[in-house]
């Protein structure tokens, strides 16, 4: 991955390289310092299928077997723990 530093002007805007021209872009702040600017897909709204369309349905194995994890869910481990615990600190 190619690295650069470039600076902002007044307003804070960025030239971005060239390839980016009359691209439409996702800018997602990931930090206070970190942004990240990617290049966004556009799909037309008559292309995207439905999730219905694409999802196949679970077995009845897979159905029974989910609808038993819902009814009497195992006990939480020790990485779930800590990942929860983590979550909540983050945001609260």
């Amino acid at each position: 991955m190619h690295s650069e530093t470039r600076t902002t002007d007044a307003k804070a805007r960025l030239v971005l390289p060239r390839s980016f021209a009359n691209a439409t872009v996702i800018v997602e702040q990931v930090s206070e310092t970190e942004l990240r600017v990617r290049r966004a897909r556009v799909v037309a709204e008559d292309e995207l299928a439905f999730t219905e369309e694409t999802t196949a349905p679970l077995s009845d194995r897979d159905r029974d077997r989910f609808l038993d994890l819902l009814d009497n869910p195992p006990a939480p481990t020790r990485a779930l723990k800590k990942a929860a615990a983590r979550h909540k600190a983050r945001r609260g």
